[in-house]
Order: C-alpha cells, then sequence, then structure tokens
C-alpha cells in the first residue's frame, strides 16, 4: 500500500513538472523580447531590398502595397470610459482565462500593436476624445491619426446621430476609426445608458446601408478572395456579425479583407472623405485583436493593392533577399510567427 502512495506521488510529481514546463514554454512563446529580431526595407529603381534577423528560427513574411495615397496612423488614440454606457455582447472565455472585457482587449491590444512597432498609443474618456478630435478638425488635417472604439457605442461628445457630428467630421478629415463590437453608428452613449439612432446611420459612416444586421448571420467559412490580404496578413477572424458587405458599398471606395459570408466580409475598410472607417465583424475575440493589430501597424487603408508577398525562414542569423515591385506609394510591412507575430515593422519605400 506504502508503495502505491510513494507511486502515486512520484506520477503526481512527474505530472506537476511536466506542467511547468509547459507553462514556462508558454511564457516565452507570449513574452520573448521583440528586441531579439530586426528587419529593414528600402527601394531603389523598382527592386525593394530587404533584411530579416532573429536570435532563433522565425517564419517570415514581407507584404509590399500600394497605398494609393492613405497615411498609414502614426498616432493612436484608444477610448475607453467607465463613466460612459457601452454596448456589446459578454463573451464567454475559456475556463481559466481573463474574461473578454473591454478593458482586457485594449491592454492587450496595445502588447499587440507595440511589437508591431506601433508605440504611440493614448487612452482617452469622452471628454479628452472630443478634445482631440476638435484639435485635428481645426488644424485642417487629421490623417495619420487613429482612433480604435470597441464601446458599442460612440460618446455623445462626439456623435449623436447626425452628419455634422464631431466624429464625422474628423474621418473625413483625414482620420482612421477601426471600429468593433457591434452595429457602428446604430447607438450613442450617455452617462446614463445608450440611445438609439433614428437617422440613416451606415450612410453616415459608410455612405449606403451595407451593414450585417442579422445576429444568425455570424460565421465565415470561405476566404475573401477578392484580394490577397487574408493569406498575406495571416487574417484568422472569421465572424461577420455587425460587418459590412462591400458589394452594397456603393459610393465610396473600400477594401474587404479576411472571410466572407453572405456577401458580407470579416473586415473592410471604407473611404470616407480624406479618411476610413474600419469595421472588424463579430464580438470580442483574440482572432478579431489580432487581425486590429495587423492592418493597424501594416497601413493597410480603403484603395490599398497587394504589389507582392515574399516568405521565408530566418533561422538564427539575418537574411537578405529583393523583391521586383512597381508603384507610386508603396509600403512594405515585415512581421515575423506567421499567426502569432512576434515582431512587425512597417517602412515608406
Amino acid at each position: 500500500m506504502l508503495s502505491e502512495k510513494r507511486s502515486d506521488r512520484a506520477v503526481v510529481a512527474i505530472a506537476v513538472a511536466m506542467l511547468a514546463i509547459i507553462l514556462i514554454g508558454e511564457v516565452v512563446v507570449y513574452t520573448s523580447d521583440y528586441t531579439d529580431y530586426s528587419a529593414s526595407a528600402s527601394e531603389a529603381d523598382g527592386v525593394i531590398t530587404y533584411t530579416v534577423s532573429a536570435d532563433g528560427s522565425k517564419n517570415y513574411s514581407v507584404v509590399v502595397s500600394d497605398s494609393n495615397g492613405y497615411a498609414k496612423v502614426t498616432k493612436l488614440y484608444l477610448y475607453y470610459d467607465e463613466t460612459y454606457a457601452s454596448d456589446v455582447e459578454k463573451v464567454a472565455a475559456d475556463v481559466g482565462a481573463p474574461a473578454l472585457t473591454q478593458s482586457y482587449y485594449l491592454q492587450q491590444l496595445v502588447q499587440l500593436l507595440e511589437y508591431r512597432g506601433v508605440t504611440d498609443v493614448t487612452y482617452v474618456n469622452a471628454g479628452g476624445l472630443a478634445d482631440v478630435l476638435s484639435a485635428c478638425v481645426a488644424s485642417g488635417s487629421s490623417a495619420g491619426i487613429g482612433l480604435v472604439c470597441l464601446n458599442g457605442a460612440l460618446p455623445d461628445t462626439v456623435y449623436t446621430g447626425n452628419s455634422g457630428d464631431l466624429i464625422l467630421q474628423w474621418i473625413e478629415s483625414g482620420g482612421s476609426l477601426y471600429w468593433a463590437g457591434n452595429t457602428i453608428g446604430s447607438e450613442y452613449a450617455t452617462t446614463e445608458g445608450v440611445v438609439a439612432v433614428e437617422t440613416d446611420y451606415q450612410s453616415l459612416f459608410l455612405g449606403s446601408d451595407c451593414l450585417n444586421t442579422d445576429d444568425s448571420l455570424a460565421r465565415a467559412y470561405e476566404e475573401y478572395s477578392g484580394n490577397g490580404y487574408r493569406s498575406a496578413l495571416s487574417l484568422s477572424n472569421n465572424n461577420v456579425k455587425y460587418g459590412v458587405s462591400p458589394s452594397m458599398v456603393t459610393s465610396r471606395s473600400c477594401l474587404a479583407m479576411g472571410y466572407q459570408n453572405s456577401g458580407y466580409a470579416s473586415i473592410v475598410a471604407v473611404q470616407c472623405g480624406s479618411g476610413a472607417v474600419f469595421v472588424f465583424g463579430g464580438d470580442y475575440s483574440d482572432y478579431q485583436r489580432y487581425d486590429m493589430a495587423q492592418v493597424i501597424a501594416a497601413g493597410i487603408g480603403p484603395e490599398s493593392e497587394l504589389v507582392a508577398v515574399e516568405t521565408g525562414t530566418v533561422t538564427r542569423g539575418t537574411v537578405t533577399d529583393t523583391i521586383e515591385a512597381v508603384g507610386n506609394d508603396l509600403s512594405a510591412y515585415v512581421y515575423l510567427g506567421g499567426y502569432y507575430p512576434v515582431y512587425g515593422k512597417h517602412f515608406d519605400l
């Protein structure tokens, strides 16, 4: 009997040790120092020369785009205000995993952006958001400025469902709005609750009625094939709930990426004046967050065109190679790690 107990304890000890190794491995995977990696890219006479370096072994991708005048976001604001109401669906988290709240989502997004080279990120509340947007509009241009809103409803300091609202002025002057978590523009938030918008909110942001308002139409299993960005950027969110149908955007330029179902795409960027509205389908999810970080970091806009993609593996050293590419407004986004990037950097060429 004694030997059985000792044997049980030995098995438990081995199991604990194995679990510790697994957990340590997970920590290494998700907290690897992004300074272990580096990249560069430059262009001359239609030839892009790039280098990729890594201390370990990683797959890499070099995504070359022609942005056709879209200004990549270099300053990003995250809207978050606990004193204002929100309207997003609660999402069940895996056992032992943190709840997918707005606060947790934003914290994780900041980290994802950081090792993709996007570090100028600032939180703003409802009042601060109004101040930021007003200053941009007054300056005459909001180009290069981005805003992430996951609240499900913009605050009444910038939006009340009218065409002259500050948020719309800001986008039209060049700002980029990254939206996820509800039907864009259908409500606005106050400190007391959310208010339904009675006007044609879809046209305000997207130029036409093109949103998926059918909650039962969510999962998409067909890759959007209108361009190669789904695979080029390793996009993985396949939820089209609240998503945009690119074929129904009739008066503005738009770019769809990711997956599609019944015409609705999981990611769509729509031109709005000189700016852009990006709609990411689905309720909160890790995959949605990964995709948002990739699209922001890669500098993709409504009129971006995929010019070339080069993939390979770098192992404890540096890879140098070239890509032939022609375009008017070329850029290269280099990232390592495939669907779980550990490093990324954007280069204007």
